[in-house]
C-alpha cells in the first residue's frame, strides 16, 4: 500500500535522502510513518519482502513523489523507471536538483518539470509551501521550519562531498537507459489498460445471470489460447463421464468421421466393452456390427454441446493459435487428428487401437 510521500533516489545517495526527510520529520511536521524511502531503515523494504514488487507497490498511489536528482540519479535505471512511472501514473513530482548538475544536465530527462535548487533557501521554502498544500498541512511554524531548513544547507556540502561518485556513462548506455525509461512507461500503460479490461469484466460478471453467462463473458474477455484450454477442459469432463469405448466411438464417429465395427477377433477388449455401453444404450449396435452413438441418451446429449463449440473454435481461431499448439504439442490442432483427442481430450484413448 502507497504511503502519502515517495523519496526516489539512487542507493549511493542515502545520506542525502537520510538527511532530506529528517528535514521534512523535524521541520514540516510530516509523519515517518507517512514517508516511504527505500534505503532508511523502518521506511523501506520489510524484511523478506521482494524488492522489485515492494517497489512498483509504493509507488502505486502517493500524493507527492519528491525525486533527488543527483548525477548518481542519473546513472541509474531503477530510479529513471520510478521516474517514469511517476509520470506515466501522473502524480505529484517535485524534483530536487542537486549540484553539481545544472538544469542543462537534466533537460533531456526532465523537460517542463517545475525543478528545486536543493541548496537555495527561497526554493526549499517554496517546495515546503507545495507539499503542505499537496498533503493538506497548515505549515504554521515557519521560525522553527527555517530554523532547520538552515541548519540542512549548512550541512549540505559536507553531505555532497561525501556521496559516491558516479561513473560516467557512455552514449550507449544512456541511450539504453532512456530507451528502458520508454519501456517502464509502455509497460506501465499496458497495466492500466489491463486493470480497466479487468475492472469491466469485474462489472459484467457481477451483472450475469447464471453460470452459463457467466462462462461466455469469461470466454470472451480470455485470449484463444485461454479460451481453447476451457473448451478442452468442459469437453474432457463429459467425455470422463463415458465407458473409454463410447469416447473411443465419439472420437471415430464425430472427430475422424469413420465407423466402428465389432470385431472379436481383432479386438476382443473393445468388442466387450462396446456391447456393454449398448446394453446400456449408449450406443446402438446395428446387425452388420457397425457402431451408432445414441445421441438421445443424457450423458450423450450433454457431451455434444462442449463438442460443437470446441469444434466452432477450432474451425474459426487464428493461424498463429494453431501454429504455437503444433510447437508445443507436435501435433495438429484438429477433430480429425486421433492423438489431438487422445492428448487434450481423453487420455484413456492412448491405450486404444486406431
Amino acid at each position: 500500500m502507497s504511503k502519502e510521500i515517495f523519496i526516489s533516489h539512487a542507493v549511493k545517495d542515502k545520506a542525502l535522502a537520510d538527511a532530506f526527510v529528517d528535514l521534512m520529520v523535524t521541520a514540516m511536521g510530516i509523519s515517518a510513518d507517512d514517508i516511504f524511502c527505500s534505503s532508511l531503515e523502518g521506511m523501506g523494504i520489510p524484511s523478506g519482502a521482494n524488492f522489485v514488487d515492494h517497489i512498483k507497490a509504493a509507488i502505486q498511489s502517493p500524493k507527492a513523489v519528491v525525486a533527488l536528482i543527483t548525477p548518481n540519479y542519473l546513472a541509474s535505471q531503477f530510479c529513471l523507471c520510478e521516474l517514469g512511472a511517476t509520470w506515466a501514473m501522473s502524480h505529484n513530482l517535485f524534483p530536487l536538483l542537486v549540484k553539481p548538475l545544472t538544469f542543462e544536465d537534466v533537460k533531456g530527462v526532465l523537460t517542463g518539470a517545475q525543478l528545486t535548487e536543493i541548496n537555495s533557501a527561497t526554493r526549499l521554502s517554496e517546495l515546503r509551501d507545495q507539499l503542505n498544500s499537496t498533503l493538506g498541512l497548515t505549515g504554521k511554524n515557519t521560525a522553527r521550519w527555517e530554523s532547520k531548513r538552515d541548519v540542512f544547507l549548512k550541512g549540505l556540502p559536507k553531505i555532497l562531498k561525501k556521496l559516491p561518485s558516479h561513473q560516467q556513462v557512455s552514449a550507449a548506455t544512456h541511450a539504453k537507459v532512456v530507451s528502458d525509461l520508454g519501456d517502464a512507461r509502455q509497460y506501465i500503460a499496458d497495466q492500466e489498460a489491463d486493470l480497466e479490461e479487468k475492472k469491466d469484466l469485474i462489472t459484467k460478471l457481477e451483472k450475469a445471470k447464471d453460470k452459463n453467462e457467466v462462462a461466455a463473458i469469461k470466454r470472451a474477455y480470455a485470449g484463444e489460447a485461454d479460451q481453447l484450454d476451457q473448451l478442452e477442459t468442459d469437453l474432457g469432463l463429459q467425455l470422463e463421464n463415458l465407458p473409454k469405448h463410447v469416447s473411443y466411438v465419439v472420437c471415430k464417429e464425430i472427430g475422424l468421421q469413420q465407423r466402428v465395427k465389432i470385431d472379436n477377433f481383432k479386438d476382443a477388449d473393445l468388442a466387450e466393452g462396446l456391447e456393454r455401453a449398448a446394453g446400456q444404450q449408449l450406443i446402438e449396435i446395428d446387425d452388420s456390427g457397425f457402431c451408432t452413438l445414441n445421441s438421445s441418451h443424457p450423458l450423450v446429449k450433454k457431451m455434444f454441446k462442449p463438442l460443437r463449440v470446441l469444434k466452432k473454435f477450432i474451425d474459426t481461431a487464428s493461424s498463429e493459435t494453431h501454429e504455437d499448439f503444433e510447437t508445443e504439442h507436435e501435433t495438429t490442432l484438429s477433430l480429425g487428428n486421433s492423438d489431438y483427442w487422445a492428448i487434450r481430450l481423453d487420455n484413456r484413448l492412448h491405450r486404444m487401437s486406431f
